[in-house]
């Protein structure tokens, strides 16, 4: 149990040193040596007091899965293996991830960090993109150049919500239709593997480091980390954003390989967990919300869908996918009273937070 959204709104603001210690990071690499970088913000608005509390919800009191169970489970190779679904990444084959770049991955701190120490994988950590098996059936040679069909899987909770369960998202019938249906056929013969790509460098926050454990209500705020990849893989990322504030939030998706759906069958045919729910409450750092789950998706990115500017042209923007959290699992909340109140929880990336992801992944602040 930890302080919730009630119990934090009795705390002072956090002050600028305070703040930057938090936002400070420690780098572990291959090697198993560390750095820690201390980090000094520079901004005009010096205010950090959080928002007011939204008012209660009522909540269903069940762990994890909330109800009746809400997951899609996805099988079609052609679907796993394109974006957004090929974007979820497994980490180490006990959490999911994001890629947020063609070498980094966003995931929860506690994957490879418990809050005092790493744990003793963390050293040879692993990232396993899902892939079409090449066309010679050899997991450990290059995959060809095969499609280059990237399109967007859009619409991906309208599609879904046809095809409970094992799903296979049936594509749009058109113009040319008949090329694709002969494509994906051939690919369906070529099973997706994982490809497996050592981890160079891992980043956590101090706010993670620091606390005495990891469930401390402050440590849950930083319960993010960035691996950086020996090797960058050819597969399309998720670009990162800021959370928007609630009344944005209509709709927050993730997908990830939850231990008691995304286990290969005995053909040994890979499978992608995703799911859509609405945001219950929010904290300045935290999304509370009822997305069913279950271990081994801890980690996974959390995205909107959201318009992009129209600009000069007219008429209306495009869609786009942006990264605003990271799911970090479930949590038993104080409430006001002190009563207690299941949810998951994700990470929220806020403005600062997003800076220092962005500092890592670029290594350079001016793009950021």
């Amino acid at each position: 149990t930890f302080c919730g959204i009630e119990c934090q709104s009795g705390r002072p603001p956090m002050d600028q040193e305070e703040r930057e210690r938090n936002l400070g990071y420690e780098t572990m690499y291959e090697n198993g040596t560390r750095t820690r970088t201390d980090v000094t913000l520079v901004y005009s608005n010096r205010t950090f007091a959080g928002r007011p509390s939204p008012s209660p919800t009522h909540t269903r009191r069940k762990r994890q899965v909330y109800g009746e169970d809400g997951r899609f489970v996805i099988t079609e190779s052609h679907y796993i293996t394109n974006y957004p679904f090929s974007s979820a990444v497994r980490v180490s084959r006990r959490c999911s991830g994001i890629l947020i770049s063609p070498k980094h991955v966003l995931t929860a701190a506690h994957c490879v960090h418990n809050g005092r120490e790493y744990l003793a994988h963390a050293p040879r950590a692993r990232v396993g993109v899902l892939q079409l098996r090449s066309r010679k059936g050899q997991d450990g040679q290059r995959r060809g150049r095969g499609s280059k069909d990237d399109k967007d899987v859009r619409r991906e909770g309208v599609n879904a919500k046809r095809h409970r369960g094992q799903t296979g998202m049936i594509g749009a019938a058109g113009r040319g239709g008949k090329r694709k249906r002969l494509r994906r056929s051939a690919e369906s013969e070529r099973q997706p593997v994982f490809r497996w790509t050592r981890v160079k460098h891992i980043r956590i926050p101090q706010g993670w480091t620091q606390n005495r454990s990891s469930t401390s209500s402050l440590a849950a705020d930083y319960d993010y980390a960035v691996l950086e990849l020996r090797h960058s893989v050819r597969q399309k990322y998720m670009e990162l954003g800021v959370a928007p504030p609630e009344a944005a939030l209509a709709r927050i998706h993730f997908s990830g390989y939850d231990a008691d759906k995304s286990l290969h069958d005995g053909g040994g045919k890979q499978k992608v967990v995703y799911r859509f729910c609405s945001v219950v409450k929010e904290s300045d750092d935290l999304l509370y919300q009822h997305c069913d789950a279950q271990p081994g998706a801890t980690g996974a990115g959390v995205y909107v869908r959201l318009r992009r500017e129209a600009g000069d042209t007219g008429g209306k923007g495009r869609w786009q996918r942006r990264v605003i959290g990271v799911f970090s699992g479930h949590r038993r909340v104080e409430t006001e009273g002190g009563g207690r109140r299941d949810y998951n929880v994700a990470v929220r990336i806020t403005p600062l937070k997003y800076a220092q992801i962005c500092h890592w992944i670029h290594s350079d602040p001016s793009p950021c």
